[in-house]
């Protein structure tokens, strides 16, 4: 058995990153860029005004009010081909370019008109309401940052510097199988001894949330024949995915198929609370396998902990596991075992930094206590009691709203 840091390490070493492709910049929500991109243009492109209101030159308001002659309006999307010289003003819209001459727009809202006429009733600064040429980009700089995970803004920035394909990592291919006699499907009514299949659909779930394209094979029984077959289809993905048959019971099975099928094992036990029983593995062909415990909480936390940071790398994230926050406990945290907890929580904001509140749960098949937490609390090895006022650990889950990439938003060293 070895410790969660070692078993990440282990996985991390051994996940290949994808081949990149290039998609159209519309289609690359949620995709992680393969290569920096740069502005072909300045931004903004022009010298254009920030408000509505009269481009002017500074000098004339020495005096004011200053009656200035309006010599031209230039709503947005034209560009003026005319000056302003001393004694005059033009009528600009929002976004629209800066005549020749001008040096400042004064707001409507602090003018006059009358006929060809304007009175500017206050006075501006040099450079007042216009955004200069290229205060914001210059052509050729960085706009977005190889590794990013692209969202809303980064199309925004795309379609700005006419980048209208993008060059992303190619989204991982995972293959689910649940594995155990006992399951049946989510619209049958369990007989006795049976209970419905979660894991699957979790784990389908939690696949493509982290981007990857998902097959759902099914689910495969107790035997080796059953498990040969499906695991066999399973192996040509990237990644594949079992939950149960990887513990030590007699129709424990999934090891021994798996190395009948030239699987080697990396590990098969993390000091883990939920999840012990983790095997990872590599295919002939170098692909990831992990055998995820049985239970409910367990398969989700293990691929928190383990899957989602390989998937995250085979895009080509640069750092692909979430960093550990600090909060301050509100309620008393209790831990059974030796070793390390992730036990769910519900973390939030308060004055000072985070707070934690821990969820009642009555183990690793509460799936509901689960389904309520925004993080994973997380109490050390040989630690049997956190008291409230103390600071826990924290790994934030997907409804926390983080991401791999903290760092996306300033340039990486």
């Amino acid at each position: 058995m070895i410790a969660v840091e070692q078993a990440l390490q282990i996985v991390l070493e051994n996940t290949p990153t994808l081949p990149k492709e290039n998609v159209a910049f519309q289609e690359a929500t949620g995709r992680l860029l393969a290569e920096d991109v740069v502005s072909d243009i300045d931004l903004p492109p022009f010298s254009r005004s920030a408000v509505d209101g009269f481009a002017l030159r500074v000098v004339d308001l020495r005096s004011l009010p200053a009656p200035l002659r309006i010599v031209g309006l230039v709503p947005a999307g034209s560009f003026p081909s005319f000056r302003v010289n001393r004694g005059e003003a033009a009528q600009v819209m929002t976004g629209a370019p800066i005549p020749q001459g001008a040096d400042a727009v004064q707001m409507v809202e602090n003018t006059r008109v009358a006929g060809d006429r304007v009175e500017v009733l206050a006075s501006v600064p040099a450079g007042q309401n216009i955004a200069q040429r290229g205060e914001e980009v210059k052509a050729g700089e960085i706009v977005l940052w190889k590794g990013a995970r692209l969202d809303a803004a980064s199309v925004a920035v795309a379609a700005t510097v006419g980048k209208i394909m993008l060059p992303v990592g190619r989204r991982p291919r995972v293959a689910v199988i649940a594995t155990g006699d006992e399951l049946v499907d989510p619209a049958a009514k369990p007989e006795p001894g049976k209970i419905r299949n979660s894991n699957g659909f979790s784990l389908t779930a939690q696949a493509r949330s982290s981007g990857a394209e998902v097959r759902y094979l099914g689910v495969a029984l107790d035997t080796e024949e059953s498990l040969r077959e499906l695991i066999g289809e399973g192996l040509e993905a990237d990644a594949l995915l079992l939950s149960g048959g990887v513990s030590v019971g007699r129709l424990d099975l999934v090891e021994k198929v798996l190395a009948g099928l030239g699987v080697t094992t990396l590990f098969d036990a993390v000091a883990l609370k939920p999840g012990k029983p983790l095997m990872v593995g590599l295919s002939s062909h170098g692909g990831l396998v992990f055998g995820l415990p049985g239970n409910p909480v367990s398969t989700m936390v293990t691929f928190e902990l383990f899957v989602r940071p390989a998937l995250a790398k085979m895009e080509g994230c640069r750092q692909p596991q979430r960093p550990v926050l600090s909060a301050t406990l509100k309620d008393a945290l209790s831990n059974r075992g030796p070793r390390r907890a992730f036990l769910p929580g519900w973390i939030e904001p308060e004055a000072g930094g985070l707070v934690a509140y821990p969820i009642a749960t009555r183990g690793s098949g509460d799936i509901v206590a689960f389904a309520k937490a925004n993080s994973l609390l997380i109490v050390p090895e040989e630690t049997v009691r956190l008291a409230a006022g103390q600071t826990v650990g924290v790994y934030p889950l997907d409804r926390f709203l983080f991401r791999e990439d903290p760092w996306h938003a300033a340039r990486p060293s």
